[in-house]
This record gives structure tokens, sequence and C-alpha cells, in this order.
């Protein structure tokens, strides 16, 4: 799995409760990073279908389809 940089981001407790309760639901992803990976991936996905952003390739990142096999057997 790619190593990436950490991003810190301070949540109001009330969104972290709410994260706490989507872990405890599941179906979201695992854990806190598990949640919030999954809603930022899906706003992002709903913003180039609005044209709001352009579609970029995953691989001029370096980024290879072996990762993304992984990543999706990870978020089940």
């Amino acid at each position: 799995m790619a190593s990436n940089k950490p991003i810190p981001v301070r949540l109001r407790p009330v969104i972290v409760a709410y994260l706490d309760e989507l872990d405890r639901i599941g179906g979201y992803g695992k854990g806190h990073a598990g949640v919030i990976r999954r809603f930022v991936e899906n706003g992002i996905a709903r913003a180039i279908q609005r044209k709001v952003l352009e579609k970029k390739n995953a691989k001029d990142f370096g980024e290879t389809d072996d990762e993304d096999e992984e990543e999706s057997a990870e978020n089940g």
C-alpha cells in the first residue's frame, strides 16, 4: 500500500460523534480514517460528475491498477 503524507484535520466534536456512529454501523469504512476517506472520495466523484473538477488519471500520480484493487478490497 502506498505511504501518503498524513494530513492533519481538526473536527468538531459533533462530527467525531457522527464518525463514531458510522464506524459502528459499518459499511462506510473502518475507523475514522476509513469513513472520512469514503466521504471525501464520494464527494470528489460527485464534483467530477457535475464538471466542477476535471477527471485526473491516477497513473499520472504513480498509482497502479493493483493499488486500486487493494484499496477496493480494504473498503469492502
